[in-house]
């Protein structure tokens, strides 16, 4: 493709957001990270030269295990604090002084505990970009733009939404109201602010006065070490799972596609396997950063027509009709690839892809749900195993 193709294409990929206060933040920290151990300058390492899968695994959970319990730790110190005021000064100063230094402390405590999270979060993150093989910070390493590798593990790591994307005029977001859109904006957000708030101090509230309710809030104090170390877990799996999705995207298009492959495949087969990452986008219903790196390698590879409808299930379906038999088994190994990448298989897509597999169904779903399981373990080399595209059944 020529270079002026890829800068109109790049240009036609747009966020709609500028990177918030908290990506910018961890955007900044990560290439702190990598320019202090040095490794910003180093090249990104290759699927086959990664240690083995039990390897991985195993570092990948001592990462994840070290920074569970640095969160249990901080979740529960906090809350000692706030309960040990609560205790302590309750009885014995007056009602507006006492909520005053309460409410502080509250305060003070939330902030401490929000900010050795973020922290550790963003560590975490980078302790598993390095041990993947993601070396490199520079820009343009994964998405166009100011979309680079360290800005999808800093909203990983900070718990902030993927921003919704501008490209081929896809959107994932189509079979969504606008209602549950703003509900599910509404209760991310709530989830972010009120939480740790909600983890201390429901219970608490829920069980009666005086001497029971005063025992009970010590209850608070594991309850939230437990809230925060898993908050940490999730942080480090989906950190973990993009980063794998990267690593086989670039491999899918770089090992994969080889130009020998590319030649056996008709303009047809071509554009459906626009439509097979396209499509699976809108029935994954989000802009997971996996199905968007794997999407743009593809257009990389491809010549497209961007006043297509790719997003169309439909026209796919059309498409795999419309192919050679074997450019069909090539596009349902691509398919079912493109499902498993975000990690998880929605209602839309568990209902449709019958549709595309047919008499296939089982083969195919028992690979997408396969390979899905292994990102999320981590197990990488296996996971590379179900990557193939060719044009055989399964």
């Amino acid at each position: 493709m020529s270079e002026t193709s890829n800068k109109n294409k790049k240009a036609s990929y747009a966020r709609e957001e500028e990177p918030g206060f908290l990506e910018k933040i961890g955007v900044k920290y990560y290439h702190y990270l990598s320019n202090k151990s040095g490794t910003a300058g180093m090249d990104n390492i290759s699927i086959d030269d990664l240690p083995p899968d039990i390897t991985l695994q195993t570092l990948a959970s001592n990462i994840t295990g070290f920074a569970a319990v640095i969160a249990f730790a901080i979740g529960a110190l906090t809350t000692f604090v706030s309960i040990w005021v609560e205790w302590t000064y309750m009885d014995t100063m007056e009602t507006t002084e006492y909520y005053l230094l309460y409410g502080s402390t509250l305060l003070i405590m939330l902030a401490i505990e929000m900010t050795v999270l973020f922290w550790l979060g963003l560590k975490t993150v980078y302790s598993l970009a390095c041990l993947t093989g993601h070396n490199r910070a520079a820009k343009g390493s994964c998405l166009p733009g100011d979309d680079a590798v360290p800005n999808i593990l800093a909203r990983a790591a900070l718990e902030v939404p993927d921003p919704i994307i501008h490209y081929l005029g896809i959107d994932p977001l189509k079979h969504l109201s606008k209602s549950k859109l703003f509900l599910v904006a509404f209760l991310y957000k709530a989830k972010v602010v009120l939480t740790s708030l909600a983890v201390k101090f429901l219970l608490i509230r829920l069980f009666g006065k005086g001497e029971a309710r005063t025992a009970f809030s010590w209850v608070a104090i594991p309850i939230t070490g437990l809230w925060d170390a898993f908050t940490l877990y999730k942080v480090a799996r989906e950190a973990r799972l993009r980063l794998f999705g990267n690593k086989l995207a670039e491999h899918i298009v770089t090992d994969m596609l080889t130009d020998d492959l590319i030649a056996q495949l008709s303009p047809k087969a071509r554009e459906g396997s626009v439509r097979a990452v396209a499509t699976m986008m809108v029935l994954s219903q989000n802009y997971h950063p996996n199905m968007l790196v794997l999407l743009l390698r593809l257009c990389d590879t491809f010549k497209i027509d961007e006043n297509c409808d790719y997003d169309n299930w439909e026209e796919f379906l059309i498409v795999l009709s419309e192919v050679t038999q074997e450019e069909r088994y090539f596009l349902l190994d691509l398919l079912s690839v493109s499902a498993a990448f975000d990690g998880h298989l929605s209602k839309l897509e568990r209902h449709h892809l019958p549709e595309a597999f047919q008499e296939l169904t089982d083969v195919y779903m028992a690979r997408t749900e396969k390979l899905k399981d292994l990102l999320l373990n981590g197990q990488l080399h296996a996971a590379k195993e179900l990557c193939v595209l060719d044009f055989e059944p399964g």
